[in-house]
């Protein structure tokens, strides 16, 4: 292998080296090494190929895309803030990175920190043929490169590229599967979706093999580490997209089947302290949960800007109340049944205060992340929600829940499309089990669905409540052909305007950032849509 390769591997060690499990792997070490062994690479992949919950820049705006959310009441920002960091993708405006650059906020590439992550993971693939070692730790190590591979590429080619069951021959995102630097003059092309597509398929298929020759004891751990089930959820998910519903239905029952895992039972979970202030488990995490298959990213990464205020360190400052600049939507929040357990365990409420200092309850944009508790009863202006950090606390999951409902999905289209006779009654059982455990026991019904298009409606509803906020509403929607969205933002307390995402627009694929296509000549942009205007402007009710 060429010493290039070599020094790649060595920086990517003197920046990450890495050393215990109990607080995620904290940096200890900063010296150049170049690894011998399986064990010097894992340490490599932790530091330089995992998205870890110390990495920002992995969501940052993709949950102001969908319409499960909407914004709250008009705040005057402080003096020198532009909100235009919010509106910028909110509004789906063809240049959001530019705009929101330019209002203050920068740490918002997605792009690169995907790429440069991968980068990590090419680097063990490049150079496990160097090593000395037993099969066994080989093969671990490679099973965790190629999942974080295919994981990583496949969020990039559905934030950057076209719905694969829309248009598989569009533009994806380049396949970079090397460690070595390309010059300009062999810059990467992009790909089309649907060899990403199968990059991302090849990688986990390969990764599934390499963790089935190896003991149980390696296939699954609660230490943070990528997992064969993990890799059959995300085969499911994969398959779910490309609409292959039989292989999605089966790598979703072997996750269901999996003794490892087993519903949360919502009813075990409460909604407020001996103080009577609303509290929100942590459902990111293996000891709070055991749905939890992997963990991944940054709690304020995921959170920040739909929890963020109007430019005030302190909401007290300047003697005004100040509040998130966004919310549940209605939409959402209606979606629910009355007494669906989840409507008040899945979605922070803060309270809210007006101008006229009236206090409300209000469903926030967020939900399933660590959140800080107000010490009292007393809502005073520091008693307001915000996503925790720390070690430990991770933004994201892969969650048992989402195998029964890629399971009932798949079996729902199966039926409808006649290939499988069974598929009503396999979809209604999933999702029967899955809303047992959401439902206290007098007020759970068993489904009974025969009409195959009302029944596919009610598994797309039901991973909207499962899932809101975890970043699969957007891909949702896109997969299930890009229906007309329209979001609302407040201009002045009295007026407000609308932004639409029309029927199958443009806007449904985000944009290649600018930095990207300086630094690649052979990138060619998305087909962009004109700059986004607001339709009207009408008095708020």
């Amino acid at each position: 292998m060429k010493q290039l390769k070599n020094n790649i591997v060595a920086l990517a060690l003197a920046g990450g080296v890495l050393c215990g499990c109990g607080d995620f792997l904290e940096p200890s070490s900063t010296s150049e090494f170049v690894p011998k062994d399986a064990k010097s690479l894992n340490e490599l992949l932790l530091g330089e190929a995992y998205p870890r919950n110390d990495i920002g820049s992995m969501n940052i705006f993709l949950n102001l895309l969908d319409d499960d959310i909407t914004t709250t009441p008009y705040q005057k920002p402080q003096d020198g803030f532009d909100a235009n960091r919010f509106l910028a993708a909110y509004s789906w405006q063809p240049d959001m990175f530019k705009l929101m650059e330019e209002a203050g906020y920068t740490n918002s590439n997605m792009y690169e920190t995907h790429y440069s992550l991968i980068l990590g993971a090419n680097a063990v693939i490049d150079y496990i043929d160097q090593i000395k070692d037993e099969e066994q730790n080989i093969n671990y190590v490679l099973a965790q490169a190629y999942t974080l591979r295919g994981f990583l590429y496949f969020k990039l080619v559905n934030i950057f590229g076209e719905p694969v069951n829309s248009n598989p021959n569009a533009l994806g995102v380049p396949l970079k599967l090397n460690s070595g630097v390309e010059d300009s003059e062999n810059a990467l092309a992009r790909r089309t979706v649907k060899e990403v597509y199968d990059q991302v398929l090849s990688d986990l298929l390969e990764a599934e093999r390499l963790y089935s020759t190896l003991p149980v004891e390696k296939q699954f751990t609660r230490d943070y580490r990528t997992n064969l089930p993990m890799v059959e959820l995300l085969l499911s998910r994969v398959y779910l997209y490309l609409e292959n519903w039989e292989k999605a239905a089966v790598y979703a029952e072997k996750v269901m089947k999996n003794e490892n895992f087993k519903l949360l039972d919502l009813n075990t979970v409460a909604t407020t302290t001996e103080e009577g202030l609303p509290y929100f488990k942590v459902y990111h995490a293996y000891a709070e949960s055991p749905e939890v298959i992997w963990l991944y990213g940054n709690v304020s990464d995921m959170g920040s800007l739909i929890m963020s205020y109007a430019g005030v360190a302190n909401p007290r400052d300047d003697n005004r109340i100040m509040h998130a600049y966004f919310r549940a939507s209605n939409s959402l929040m209606n979606c629910y049944e009355e007494n669906d357990l989840r409507k008040e365990r899945y979605i922070i409420r803060k309270q809210m205060v007006g101008e006229n200092y009236t206090k409300e309850w209000t469903p926030m944009a967020i939900g399933k992340l660590s959140v800080s508790i107000p010490e009292s009863t007393d809502v005073s202006l520091d008693n307001f929600y915000k996503p925790s950090s720390g070690t430990g606390i991770f933004g994201r999951s892969l969650r048992l829940s989402e195998a029964y409902l890629n399971y009932a999905e798949a079996n729902a289209m199966m039926y409808k499309a006649g290939t499988n006779g069974d598929g009503a009654v396999n979809a209604r059982q999933a999702l029967d089990d899955l809303r047992e455990k959401r439902f206290a026991a007098e007020d759970f019904t068993k489904l009974n669905i025969s009409d195959a298009d009302e029944l596919i409606l009610f598994v797309r509803d039901e991973r909207r409540r499962e899932l809101c906020f975890e970043d699969h509403r957007w891909y949702d929607l896109r997969r299930w052909g890009m229906p007309e969205i329209k979001h609302v933002w407040n201009i002045s307390s009295s007026m407000q305007v609308v932004y639409t995402l029309n029927l199958g627009d443009k806007g449904y694929t985000v944009p290649i950032p600018d930095e990207a296509m300086e630094a690649n000549a052979a990138l060619k942009q998305n087909e962009l849509p004109s700059k986004r205007e607001p339709e009207g402007i009408s008095e708020q009710e």
